[in-house]
């Protein structure tokens, strides 16, 4: 016998122009896949547009060893770190941005990144090359949020 009580989490609207994740429910992107925003769509978070304006950023930039602030100019950041323990820090950014980090090159030493505002998290400890961050800056109440991490033997170790 069919459960009568069972209402879907996720559902298409009546007129077919919107999905609907309901409470309860979740959105899944499986090992391998993407979630692509095309070029002048919006990503909203509690209600607020959360998209940066794409020409405020460069697509990318490196930061050296022993440069202990990550850059929050760019979307992607290649980082290099010394043989020294370092001491990163990441500024609030503004709201929507996106920001991804990426350990390309390991100098033997750890990058600790601590935040200026965060939620869920303090701080991310990139340690072998292609440790991997992404994250969403919110507002400076929440802070920078995690969107992924990722690495080679292991992702970064993240602590709360």
């Amino acid at each position: 016998m069919a459960d009568v009580t069972f209402g879907p989490k996720a559902y298409k609207t009546s007129d077919g122009d919107k999905q609907v994740i309901a409470s309860g429910g979740s959105l899944a992107v499986e090992s391998g896949g993407d979630l692509d925003l095309e070029s002048g769509a919006n990503f909203k978070l509690a209600g607020v547009a959360t998209i940066v304006s794409q020409s405020s950023l460069t697509a990318s930039t490196t930061s050296a060893a022993d440069s202990l602030a990550i850059p929050i100019t760019a979307q992607v950041v290649s980082k290099t770190t010394g043989a020294d323990a370092e001491a990163l820090t990441l500024a609030d950014g503004t709201a929507g941005q996106i920001l991804v980090i990426v350990l390309t090159t390991d100098g033997g030493g750890v990058g600790t990144l601590t935040p200026t505002s965060a939620t869920g998290w303090a701080t991310c400890v990139f340690a072998d090359a292609g440790d991997t961050l992404a994250l969403i800056f919110v507002d400076a109440t929440v802070g920078w949020l995690i969107l992924g991490t990722a690495g080679v033997a292991a992702p970064p170790v993240i602590s709360v």
